[in-house]
């Protein structure tokens, strides 16, 4: 994955995630940078539209490699 920054475009690496009590941290490097990511309650609604958005594009991709491969 790449974040686009007014600086430039780095590429993140995952290093790790954890639950604390304001819930879950996910924790990421940037090329020199550290970074955490903290999920909050409100952010269920964007964090369901963009697994269902992600599952629409994989569903989709499965059926039309169907398509194109004749089966």
């Amino acid at each position: 994955m790449r974040v686009l920054s007014p600086v430039g475009t780095f590429p993140v690496r995952l290093t790790g995630a954890r639950v604390e009590r304001d819930g879950p941290v996910i924790e990421a490097a940037m090329g020199a940078w550290r970074s955490e990511v903290r999920l909050e309650p409100a952010d269920l609604p964007l964090l369901m539209a963009a697994g269902a958005m992600l599952m629409a594009a994989f569903m989709a991709g499965r059926m039309t490699s169907g398509r194109a491969s004749g089966r």
